[in-house]
């Protein structure tokens, strides 16, 4: 009873701070933060071990000291917006974030040869939105992908090439960590006719995927802290969605025409709503009774410690 306690508690206290992330009230450096304070798990551990006779989840106790840490010092923790002043005490100088004052246009020309996209993505704090877009096709120079690149610390690096008939692009956030991360906001348009497949890598990941009009054959993001919203429509082909993270917030909205697979790492701490969309369950996979003969299946697989995914049957 009390595991079921504590992890239901640290549920509540990552959709708390998710909350207040979207919201605008807490910056997504908290998650970079809180890592600064992973010693504590290593306590948490340890009281695990000794108190064997009592049934205290003690690591998970300590995931929430970390999380509630990371909230209260959201900018780089100790080594952050706390200084030593004179040998013994410390003082708070208060948040070092910037507006997101910086930005950019890129595009990726599309060539005759080209019948595929590849986008890799890279940040520690990454705030992204993309959509299918049919307009890109009717330029007088068709593009195979259009973005605005906004950044407050440090530019991001781009780059794009072909591979056989494949565009493959890239942009990439500075490998930096703590209170030096900065944050990227990057709006994509892709070319609704190409079958695209996005990666994301960072420590903080915000996703919000309208994709009704585009077909993604993979999408595969993986983070310390994921927040996924995807939209996908029905193209008659097969999408993969794979979500690796300390924890994840994913929604997914889809036609109920297109069959749906679902697999869960760790069942017993990633809610769920999969019985009120007439999923059914067997070990740690649920599927819709018409998986197997829809012409449009979506395969998620979501690999985390914590969170929850909801899921939206479209008519």
């Amino acid at each position: 009873m009390t595991g079921r306690l504590v992890n239901g508690l640290v549920l509540v206290v990552v959709g708390a701070i998710l909350l207040m992330n979207t919201s605008g009230y807490l910056p997504w450096s908290v998650w970079d933060s809180a890592v600064s304070f992973w010693p504590i798990l290593v306590i948490g551990l340890g009281l695990q071990l000794l108190s064997t006779r009592w049934r205290i989840p003690w690591f998970a106790v300590a995931a929430i000291v970390i999380l509630i840490l990371g909230a209260m010092f959201p900018h780089g923790g100790w080594g952050g917006s706390w200084r030593r002043t004179n040998g013994i005490q410390w003082e708070y100088r208060g948040p070092s974030w910037r507006p997101l004052e910086n930005s950019k246009d890129y595009s990726v020309p599309l060539r005759p040869s080209v019948s595929r996209l590849k986008v890799e993505l890279s940040a520690p704090s990454l705030e992204i939105e993309a959509r299918g877009d049919s307009g890109l096709n009717n330029l007088e120079s068709p593009h195979a992908m259009t973005a605005r690149i906004t950044w407050d610390r440090y530019e991001p690096s781009t780059s794009w090439h072909d591979v056989g008939d494949e565009a493959r692009v890239s942009v990439r956030a500075p490998d930096l960590s703590g209170s030096q991360t900065g944050k990227q906001v990057w709006d994509l348009n892709l070319n609704s006719s190409l079958p695209t497949s996005i990666n994301v890598t960072g420590g903080v990941a915000n996703a919000t995927l309208d994709c009704g009009l585009v077909y993604l054959d993979n999408v595969d993001i993986s983070a310390g802290v994921v927040d996924l919203d995807l939209t996908l429509g029905l193209t008659g082909k097969d999408t993969r969605v794979t979500v690796s993270g300390g924890a994840a917030s994913v929604d997914v909205s889809l036609p109920r025409a297109a069959g749906l697979r679902v697999s869960l790492s760790s069942p017993l701490t990633i809610t769920h709503d999969f019985d009120d969309q007439g999923l059914t369950r067997s070990g740690n996979v649920w599927v819709t009774p018409d998986y197997e003969e829809a012409s449009t299946r979506v395969d998620l697989v979501v690999n985390c410690g914590a969170g929850k995914v909801k899921v939206q049957r479209t008519e």
